[in-house]
């Protein structure tokens, strides 16, 4: 009966307003689609197993729709996570028994996706509900921009309880934390395999490829913990004013969630004490790289300082003087200076005298 009654619909009037909606629905779902694109979450990680269940809280909060999003995991990690995230669907896991750089884990994070764009979304930070669609919305009202990110950055430090901004540092600059860029930027960027810090610039080119800024807001919150791979607490060591400032923001400025803010302010540091696989010992790429990055600091700074000081003598040559011989000169002209000063002074009392017998006379 309601087969007959569906074949008959089919020959009325309402056969064709039915076609007519359902081909509506298609093109609604089709313009759905192409307004909110299909997206690669990333996450390398690597023994963070204390941060994993606020890091999906994070990626569950997202507002942008979960069916346009995937989120590929690379875990090198000796604690694997895997049982954390089996049960999320959008997660494609890979596990890998030998350690990998950070670049080469983001070469093949690349590799596994299929969005038409890219966010990355770290296992120890704190990302905003609207991390992915505020960077997606950017980028589409940005079309020549490849790449968006944030060089303004916030940074909560526990052990003083206070939070610093930093940066921004450049138009084209952000860190790889912040990252969001459509899929052809990998026609042309691959991170060094070998990198395992400060891999961005390589990437982004020298800081050459079209950008956009992101809302720091909108984008990451950093903490400051016991096992970051770099400890930002060295960040706060002879700051530049210029880019390091102490900042009137809260914490709760950036997480609205209690039970969130209280895991990254509070919680976290009691199961980072109590987790030994997350020591930065653990990772002895980064030490080594952390170590070659202090000795190259340090050269430079030692090249800036001269080694010698040319100057113009009285007959016109050109003298190298080591910074002995300058720090000589400087002292002796300084007793030079000392003695005319006494000298004028013997003057002036003179010539006070004579004024006082001129009076007299």
């Amino acid at each position: 009966m309601s087969t007959n009654d569906s074949k008959g619909t089919n020959d009325s009037k309402g056969t064709n307003d039915s076609k007519g909606t359902n081909t509506n629905t298609v093109k609604r779902k089709i313009k759905d689609i192409q307004s909110t694109p299909f997206v690669s979450i990333c996450t390398p990680t690597f023994n963070r197993r204390p941060f994993i269940k606020y890091m999906i809280k994070c990626f569950m909060n997202q507002d942008y729709p979960k069916d346009r999003m995937e989120w590929i995991i690379i875990d090198d990690g000796t604690d694997k996570i895997g049982d954390l995230v089996q049960d999320i669907p959008q997660v494609k896991y890979f596990s890998y028994d030998t350690k990998m750089c950070l670049g080469e884990k983001r070469n093949i994070m690349h590799e596994k996706t299929r969005g038409e764009f890219i966010v990355y979304m770290d296992d120890d930070d704190y990302y905003p509900p609207e991390r992915v669609s505020h960077a997606i919305h950017t980028l589409k009202a940005n079309p020549n921009a490849l790449c968006a990110g944030s060089s303004e950055m916030y940074i909560y430090f526990k052990h003083i309880r206070k939070m610093y901004q930093f940066g921004p540092y450049g138009p084209n600059h952000a860190t790889a934390a912040t990252f969001a860029f459509r899929r052809e930027l990998l026609k042309d960027c691959r991170y060094n395999n070998h990198a395992s810090l400060a891999e961005e610039k390589a990437f982004l080119k020298d800081y050459t490829v079209p950008f956009v800024q992101l809302d720091p807001l909108k984008t990451i919150l950093v903490f400051s913990h016991e096992q970051n791979t770099f400890d930002k607490r060295k960040l706060l060591e002879n700051p530049n004013p210029q880019f390091v400032k102490e900042s009137d923001k809260t914490v709760e400025f950036f997480i609205r969630d209690g039970d969130m803010r209280d895991f990254y302010t509070n919680r976290i540091v009691g199961l980072l004490k109590k987790y030994e696989p997350g020591l930065p010992a653990m990772k002895p790429d980064v030490l080594k790289q952390l170590a070659a990055i202090d000795q190259e600091r340090k050269q430079q700074q030692q090249g800036q300082t001269p080694s010698s000081i040319i100057i113009q003598s009285a007959d016109g040559k050109q003298v190298a003087l080591t910074m002995e011989q300058v720090a000589n000169m400087l002292r002796q002209q300084q007793a030079q200076l000392q003695q005319r000063d006494e000298m004028i002074q013997v003057l002036n009392n003179e010539m006070n005298r004579l004024r006082e017998q001129l009076k007299t006379q």
